[in-house]
């Protein structure tokens, strides 16, 4: 379970718009279940464990990011963590006066259209990717900067819910910007191994109006991981 508690966080940041459920799978074995609520300008996110893992490693976690209709640009990211005997509550907010991302008493100066892992996805689900396939995005990760960027890859099939669904298949690349400091001291498993760096992370978005992510997939190491959609 040690390898579900390291990479899961990975995947599960590819499987969580549309207001839908997924299951989290490692080795066939469903270990936690998504879900996801998607409001204009808001991206709503809880994932809690299920099965053995409940047993052994039990979680419940939530965030909330509020974001620019425009451009996607970060206003309010929260996170309320229950991971084990972990817990942490914290927020970040947008000060449009002098544009910088405030935590506590500390303030970063960013760009008005900057990124987080979740409003990458809002995008993937809103925009054309022939807009934003290839293009990089600054990213702010939890006062850590960051670029991300999605490369279409193809389009191919999915056997999900005893059907097939076409879908456009992505990879998701989120590269770390240097500065002296940037992270806080601590964080829960989702937000610091999100960004390993030698993570594969892959999703496969419904080719319709709809654009569900269907399927989300990471490997790192040689492991593989899956967040299969549960709900039609």
């Amino acid at each position: 379970m040690h390898l579900y508690k390291k990479f899961l966080p990975i995947l599960v940041c590819c499987t969580f718009l549309f207001a839908e459920k997924y299951n989290i799978y490692i080795w066939s074995i469903p270990v936690a279940q998504v879900e996801m609520i998607n409001n204009p300008g808001e991206v709503h996110f809880k994932t809690k464990s299920i099965g053995l893992l409940n047993y052994i490693w039990p979680h419940k976690n939530s965030y909330s990011t509020v974001y620019n209709t425009d451009n996607f640009g970060l206003r309010k990211y929260s996170k309320n963590i229950k991971q084990g005997d972990f817990t942490q509550e914290l927020t970040w907010e947008y000060n449009i006066g002098d544009s910088t991302l405030v935590f506590d008493d500390t303030k970063t100066a960013i760009t008005d259209s900057i990124q987080t892992i979740f409003t990458l996805l809002a995008r993937i689900a809103l925009e054309s990717y022939e807009y934003f396939d290839t293009k990089w995005f600054p990213v702010d990760h939890e006062s850590c900067a960051y670029k991300g960027r999605f490369l279409w890859s193809d389009t191919v099939s999915v056997p999900v819910l005893n059907k097939k669904v076409l879908c456009d298949h992505f990879r998701l690349d989120l590269i770390k910007v240097e500065q002296e400091k940037c992270d806080i001291e601590e964080s829960d498993y989702f937000m610091e191994n999100i960004i390993d760096p030698n993570s594969i992370r892959q999703i496969w978005v419904e080719k319709n109006n709809n654009k569900r992510i269907i399927k989300a997939s990471a490997k790192v190491y040689g492991f593989s991981l899956e967040a299969i959609i549960i709900n039609e």
